[in-house]
């Protein structure tokens, strides 16, 4: 099996993240949206309630996690979680969890794992009063792999 190493910026369509196969090497420059897993919640309840999106999602790639002192802890999600972010209109999420996931297929959207640390210029867009945050990261060719692409095929490291 051939896996590709592909060289992607932001924005990154659709189209173009359902055209990724399981196990390419994606080279990644833009932004990477960062947030605690409880912010999903707080955004969907924003939503219902003003009627209007606190932070539109739609086409972006995002990790689930915190910084702690600079360095991107990542936080498990599960099925339920991802279904969120994808009707949100994400593209796709990086995981540090071997797992498998039917709503990628459904969705046409991709799971990546990150190869090499998170990193970047931060930019804090929402903070809730408990300190939870929604950041910005802006990568210069981060390296992520796909581990589930958008028919639902999971890479399995050889």
């Amino acid at each position: 099996m051939i896996f590709l190493k592909i060289v992607l910026r932001y924005p990154v369509s659709l189209s173009v993240i359902r055209k990724l196969e399981s196990g390419d090497l994606v080279y990644y420059t833009g932004k990477i949206v960062t947030m605690d897993k409880e912010i999903v919640e707080i955004i969907e309840k924003y939503e219902r309630s003003e009627g209007t999106r606190l932070y539109d999602l739609t086409g972006e790639i995002v990790a689930l996690g915190v910084f702690e002192k600079n360095r991107f802890r990542f936080q498990e999600i599960d099925e339920e979680l991802l279904e969120k972010l994808f009707l949100m209109g994400v593209s796709g999420v990086i995981v540090n969890q071997r797992v498998s996931f039917s709503v990628t297929k459904r969705f046409s959207r991709v799971l990546f794992e990150a190869v090499e640390e998170i990193k970047g210029s931060r930019k804090v867009v929402y903070k809730t009063p408990d300190g939870r945050k929604l950041e910005e990261v802006e990568v210069e060719k981060l390296a992520i792999r796909v581990i589930q692409d958008s028919s639902g095929k999971t890479y399995v490291k050889v």
